[in-house]
């Protein structure tokens, strides 16, 4: 991220931490104030997708900072549509036991 840097790299490191947290500890009180019926199922499907959007971005980024543009604009379009069609589904699923 910060080339030959001792301090910005653990720093940035540490921030990205402290962010994933907060929206991990978050993401529960926002269901709850959104009314949405969240079993274990959909919080285990929830975190797959999660998990899968941040390695299509992790890995299409990486590519271009290995500067294979071409391969991270296929990597990005490929997974990144495939990630948008089960993010869509995902959604759909998890409103339809929303209380009203």
């Amino acid at each position: 991220m910060f080339p030959y840097s001792t301090i910005l790299n653990p720093i940035f490191w540490i921030l990205m931490g402290v962010l994933y947290t907060v929206f991990v500890i978050s993401i529960r009180y926002w269901a709850k104030d959104f009314g949405l019926n969240m079993t274990i199922t959909k919080w285990i499907v929830s975190a797959f997708w999660f998990l899968f959007l941040n390695l299509t971005i992790a890995g299409a980024f990486t590519l271009f900072g290995e500067d294979e543009q071409r391969a991270g604009f296929y990597f990005l379009g490929f997974f990144g549509v495939i990630t948008i069609i089960f993010g869509v589904g995902l959604w759909r699923w998890v409103i339809s036991g929303r209380k009203e």
